[in-house]
């Protein structure tokens, strides 16, 4: 971010400039806030001069706040891609819990179904084929 040299800038930039530090009352006001000093007396070439510093200052700051927000931005979205990978673990681990329970089940249902035939009892139909 390069700051405009005073030479830059037209004469028209300069006059418009100055006319609406004269102008404005709100604007003075703000400005001595600003900068911590009045703007009695001053020259137009030094209303102008801080109007320049104010810009390159507010630049500056809108810089830093956009950064900010970008920085924001990208460490919320690293959240939010630790939490879908953190998710698909989960989900991962889940489908292989329900694959060991699924097939522990079955052998379940195969030792079930050998027991009742070793002791004469009539299987159900729908345990003699394993899975409903």
């Amino acid at each position: 971010m390069r700051q405009r040299n005073a030479q830059d800038y037209t004469p028209e930039e300069f006059d418009a400039v100055v006319e609406m530090i004269q102008g404005d009352t709100d604007l003075r006001a703000d400005i001595e806030a600003i900068t911590g000093q009045t703007l009695d007396g001053k020259t137009p070439r030094q209303l102008f001069n801080l109007f320049r510093t104010i810009q390159h200052t507010t630049e500056v700051q809108a810089a830093v706040v956009n950064y900010g927000r970008a920085r924001q931005a990208l460490r919320d979205t690293r959240a939010a891609l630790e939490a879908d990978a953190d998710a698909e673990e989960a989900l991962r681990l889940a489908r292989a819990e329900i694959k060991r329970l699924e097939l522990a089940n079955d052998e379940l249902r195969r030792k079930n179904y050998a027991l009742n035939r070793a002791h004469g009892a009539t299987p159900l139909p729908h345990v003699a084929g394993g899975r409903a």
